[in-house]
């Protein structure tokens, strides 16, 4: 069997492990990264050598521009100190701390090498978390977050990850210097995002249709991530900042074909790569056994529970400590006292949520081969280990209990539902308003104002029901899909029995799928 053939047998393999994970409502991460595992180990696999300055540039700018999109912008902006103090404050210390606990465990590797792992393992990923988080009515706040900590810490993470590379390659590393090479690579990111954000997002929303701009819209993380770093500057940046520009402009798109086509293809590209990443891993883990001793190995393991619980241990202090902090300026307002629990409540839930994943992953496979020199770059076999045992761990330990600690702090929250319901209510009296206008102004006749009076007073009825039986909401979700599917047969009957010609039955069926398109995004998260 060719490479390839064997390669898309590992895709579908993960595409299965996808489905599974979705299947027992766990994060599709953690199946995919137990699969990642057992490939590893798996007999009669050979590793694969590919070029490591090419995995940063076809993983990481897509992963980072779909995060951008996922953030709410209004809720980011609000919350941004709290984001900043995790995204940047808590990436550098949590680099610093692992670096030196790297460089304690492993004195014969040097100092870049150590910070290099340290970068590679203290971004969260928020895929994990938030997929769990959105099952219970946790407050929006959280989730913003949550998602803007993982988005920016990324960009920050992988920026010193890269000082830390070149100090490695280039064998010195001056603090100065590094400090001006770090604000230019800063303020130049973001200011190519800013510009490619704008320039890219408003041609594809004036000049391309809808279908066009989604495929568009898979070259812009790339093109701005490859011109930011031929500009040398922080590609990363740029990115996320072209991506949030863009969330905010498909979000006032006219067009509702081009966000669904656009979601949806997204979501699925997402997985696909998160499911490429990880064969990479069990490949290189495939490599790796045949290089360790169980000893060896072994060892390394009970260096990642080390790292492992360091991480978490940081994370909590960090997180404890700037809520303590808010807690003491809030002393003196009124309700001060009643604010304390929930505030440590929600500590321990965003402490608890630093699982790490697909960019650790990337990071850590992207470390070069070898030296400037010629000579093998010693600890990388080992950095790419204990990365992802320090993955399974964060995943497994805080992933997998990450729900039972949400029941036992009993921090749910007013659901959401009831002021949507409000919202929607006044959606509905400005659908009243304009048919009534549009019926005095003579712009349709009687039959036509009764209709869509009609129409849009029985949606709103459709979702007092569904909102108003929240408990049952899943209940209600999965009848809805069974009636649909019966619709749909019964479509295709009307089709084979040739009462319908093939572009009435496409008609047709794009309406249902329309009807099932929110409800198959939820699954994908």
């Amino acid at each position: 069997m060719d490479s390839f053939q064997t390669f898309i047998l590992l895709m579908f393999a993960a595409a299965i492990l996808v489905g599974i994970s979705q299947k027992i409502r766990i994060p599709y991460p953690i199946g995919l990264v137990l699969g990642g595992t057992a490939l590893g180990f798996y007999p009669n696999q050979h590793g694969i050598y590919f070029d490591p300055n090419l995995i940063l540039v076809v993983v990481l700018p897509p992963i980072l521009y779909y995060a951008a999109f996922g953030i709410s912008f209004r809720e980011f902006t609000h919350n941004w100190r709290e984001i900043l103090s995790l995204a940047l404050g808590l990436v550098a210390f949590t680099t610093f701390v692992i670096g030196v606990i790297f460089k304690w465990i492993f004195p014969e590797f040097p100092w870049a090498l150590a910070f290099a792992f340290g970068a590679i393992v203290s971004p969260p990923d928020a895929i994990a978390a938030t997929t769990i988080l959105k099952r219970f009515a946790i407050n929006t706040r959280l989730l913003t977050v949550l998602e803007g900590e993982s988005l920016i810490n990324d960009a920050s993470a992988i920026v010193l990850y890269r000082m830390a590379v070149a100090s490695l390659l280039s064998g010195a590393f001056s603090f100065s210097e590094g400090s001006i090479d770090f604000v230019k690579i800063v303020t130049g990111g973001i200011a190519v995002g800013f510009v490619l954000g704008y320039l890219t997002q408003r041609f594809s929303r004036r000049y391309l249709e809808p279908v066009v701009g989604v495929v568009f819209s898979f070259t812009i993380p790339y093109i701005t991530y490859i011109l930011a770093d031929f500009l040398g500057v922080s590609g990363v940046l740029a990115v996320v900042v072209n991506g949030l520009m863009g969330s905010q402009i498909l979000l006032r798109h006219p067009s509702s074909l081009r966000r669904i086509v656009g979601y949806a293809t997204w979501d699925i590209f997402i997985i696909l790569l998160n499911c490429f990443v990880f064969i990479l891993i069990g490949l290189q883990l495939r490599t790796l056994t045949n290089v360790m001793t169980m000893k060896q190995m072994l060892l390394y393991t009970g260096y990642a529970f080390a790292i492992t619980f360091a991480m978490i241990a940081v994370r909590m202090i960090w997180v404890y400590a700037k809520s303590g902090f808010s807690y003491l300026k809030a002393l003196g307002k009124p309700n001060s006292f009643t604010l304390c629990p929930q505030i440590l409540r929600e500590a321990a839930l965003v402490g608890w949520s630093g699982m790490r994943g697909i960019v650790s992953l990337t990071a850590a496979l992207a470390l070069p081969y070898t030296l400037p020199n010629g000579m093998p770059l010693d600890g990388r076999n080992e950095v790419i280990f204990i990365t992802f045992v320090v993955i399974l761990l964060t995943l497994l330990i805080p992933g997998l209990t990450l729900s039972s600690l949400i029941h036992w702090l009993k921090i749910h929250h007013q659901p959401e539902y009831h002021r949507a319901l409000t919202v929607r209510k006044k959606l509905t009296k400005v659908a009243e308003e304009t048919i009534h206008h549009l019926h005095t102004s003579k712009k349709i006749n009687v039959s036509e104002f009764d209709f869509l009076t009609a129409y849009f007073n029985l949606q709103l009825r459709v979702l007092e029901i569904t909102t108003s039986q929240e408990k049952e909401l899943q209940n209600l979700e999965s009848a809805r899909r069974m009636v649909i599917q019966e619709q749909r047969r019964k479509l295709f009957e009307l089709w084979e029995r040739l009462e319908i010609d093939d572009k009435l039955l496409s008609q047709l069926e794009h309406e249902l799928d329309l009807e099932e398109t929110h409800m198959a995004r939820a699954e994908l998260k």
